[in-house]
């Protein structure tokens, strides 16, 4: 008899440690969750240094002697550029032909590339697609003007 009385108050002396202990490492845990809540409030209250967006425009003057045929090929390899992943957004096409003394027309296409930022725009300039499209199509241009700009809000 004494060991089946003794039996349950050891179950019962267990089970309440449990539960001391249980509710001591939970006011643990609440302290180190308030600590950490304090430090992410803090952290969000830093403002964000953010890198300015960057603009690359080309445009493209025809070689001497090129031939539509080659110009069309010229326009599928931009078509080819346009899915180089660190680009934003791009923008791509002939001169409009404004007619003002000011606007120069003589260009045969721009190319616009809008990146997230200088990074992103330097992992453009050594990547694959890139360096392909350069050696596929050097023929196509005579000259070339190259415009890089911070975009600034």
């Amino acid at each position: 008899m004494l060991k089946s009385t003794f039996l349950p108050c050891i179950y019962l002396l267990f089970v309440l440690l449990f539960t001391i202990s249980c509710n001591n490492n939970n006011s643990d845990l609440n302290k180190k969750i308030a600590v950490l809540q304090s430090e992410i409030a803090e952290l969000k209250a830093i403002p964000a240094e953010s890198e300015p967006e960057f603009i690359h425009t080309v445009y493209f003057y025809a070689a001497e002697g090129l031939t539509e045929q080659r110009k069309t090929e010229f326009m599928t390899g931009l078509a080819k550029l346009a899915k180089t992943p660190s680009i934003q957004k791009v923008y791509y096409g002939p001169p409009a032909g404004t007619d003002r003394e000011i606007v120069d027309n003589n260009y045969f296409v721009a190319w616009i590339c809008h990146f997230k930022s200088t990074k992103d725009h330097d992992a453009y300039q050594q990547d694959p697609i890139h360096l392909k499209f350069i050696e596929d199509y050097q023929d196509v241009w005579g000259k070339v003007l190259i415009y890089d700009n911070l975009l600034v809000e």
